[in-house]
């Protein structure tokens, strides 16, 4: 009978935190940071441009409580 033998390597594995995990990290948090607060940029830009039109479009909604059917124009059909 034959007998097969597995041999398994041990090594002296130890838990140590990668700088390179460390510095991905980083940049993915730094990276996002900057889009929220572009986002922000241009929402507020998208805001000061269109602010008439928001202006008029809040006190429309107010003045129809709510039901803006009437105050668009219809499309041709």
């Amino acid at each position: 009978m034959m007998r097969i033998v597995a041999y398994v390597r041990y090594s002296n594995a130890s838990i140590m935190f990668d700088w390179h995990i460390l510095l991905g990290a980083l940049i993915f948090f730094i990276l996002c940071g900057i889009l929220i607060f572009q986002n922000l940029i241009w929402e507020e830009e998208d805001y000061s441009r269109n602010k008439k039109w928001y202006k008029w479009k809040d006190s429309a909604i107010k003045a129809n409580k709510g039901n803006l059917s009437g105050i668009y124009p219809r499309s041709k059909e």
